[in-house]
């Protein structure tokens, strides 16, 4: 795991960004889960009125994630080694945020799986 988080390669990076994309997926599933038990609200302000009508927030979601990550990974061919290597801290920090916000949903959902019982 430490050789993925340190390695600023362009093949590193693309799995990084799958990495991303997977994590991003399993927000909006769990936060579509946890909305509809009536229990939870949603955090993100941004979100927040978009997560009422599910069909746009899969869109939302999904879409622009997979264009944004698609345009970065074009554009970073072309980048420097420093531009690289910058660029994967803010990549690690990105797939690290989403790893502790897609544990804490895990977290939330066994605790409303033990609420519902």
């Amino acid at each position: 795991m430490l050789s993925l988080l340190r390695g600023y390669n362009l093949e590193k990076i693309k799995i990084k960004f799958i990495i991303i994309y997977f994590f991003n997926i399993t927000d909006i599933i769990f936060t579509l889960i946890l909305l509809k038990s009536g229990v939870f609200l949603e955090a993100n302000t941004f979100m927040k009125h978009i997560v009422q009508n599910e069909a746009a927030s899969l869109v939302i979601k999904l879409g622009i994630p997979f264009v944004l990550l698609l345009f970065l990974y074009k554009r970073l061919k072309d980048a420097s080694e420093r531009q690289l290597f910058l660029g994967n801290i803010l990549i690690n920090i990105c797939m690290i945020s989403y790893f502790l916000i897609n544990l804490l949903h895990v977290i939330w959902t066994f605790l409303l799986f033990l609420y519902i019982i």
